[in-house]
């Protein structure tokens, strides 16, 4: 599995419009209250891609330049990043090109049923953010599908899929460039048990099935 790094604002547009509706984080993204400030918080798509073009004219960020250097960060880590997580999940990732698509907002949602996630022009942490990402799309691969049709509740899934991005911290930090998945508030609890569970028996399918079946 390869990863396709592009920028396209109707997809900018997307990601700012899903990024609305939120599950896990409810509280506006600064860009959000920029279109917000200008077009009131009920902006729409089109507000949204018109706000963008201003935007743009006065920012000095190139996006091609951006573009290479997500590409060249990428590249650092992307050969162990593969060989450890698809060993982590017993498996080769299913498609093979995922694409990248940079956005202005802070907030990176993603569609894995058509393979794109998105990350932030700008941001500093750039290969933390891709690897949270891949995490959430083997999951889905490996267990999430499959525990879905057979009656997870999707908002429980969220929690596990989540929580499981601790695993970062402990089998990828030595990638994240000192960065560390920090998660959401609301699921330090489960994260822990990730942390323990993994320790324990480094089996991702173990600690799977047992977040999936807990109170934690």
């Amino acid at each position: 599995m390869k990863l396709q790094f592009e920028y396209d604002i109707d997809m900018d547009v997307k990601n700012i419009m899903k990024g609305k509706r939120s599950v896990n984080n409810k509280k506006p993204t600064r860009f959000q209250n920029l279109i917000a400030d200008e077009c009131g918080e009920d902006f729409d798509d089109e507000d949204a891609k018109i706000f963008i073009k201003k935007y743009v004219e006065n920012d000095d960020v190139d996006v091609s330049s951006e573009i290479d250097r997500f590409e060249k960060e990428w590249k650092r880590v992307e050969s162990d990043f593969t060989e450890r997580v698809e060993k982590m999940f017993g498996m080769s990732y299913p498609s093979p090109v995922v694409t990248v698509y940079l956005s202005h907002n802070q907030r990176s949602t993603y569609n894995i049923a058509e393979d794109y996630f998105f990350v932030m022009i700008g941001s500093q942490i750039s290969n933390q953010v891709v690897m949270h990402e891949l995490l959430h799309f083997y999951t889905w691969h490996a267990f999430g599908k499959k525990f879905i049709d057979d009656g997870l509740s999707k908002s429980r899934y969220n929690e596990v899929k989540e929580s499981l991005t601790e695993l970062l911290n402990v089998e990828f930090s030595d990638l994240m460039d000192g960065e560390i998945d920090k998660g959401y508030p609301q699921h330090t609890v489960m994260r822990e048990k990730v942390r323990e569970m993994w320790l324990e028996k480094k089996d991702v399918r173990s600690v799977f099935d047992f977040l999936v079946s807990s109170n934690v």
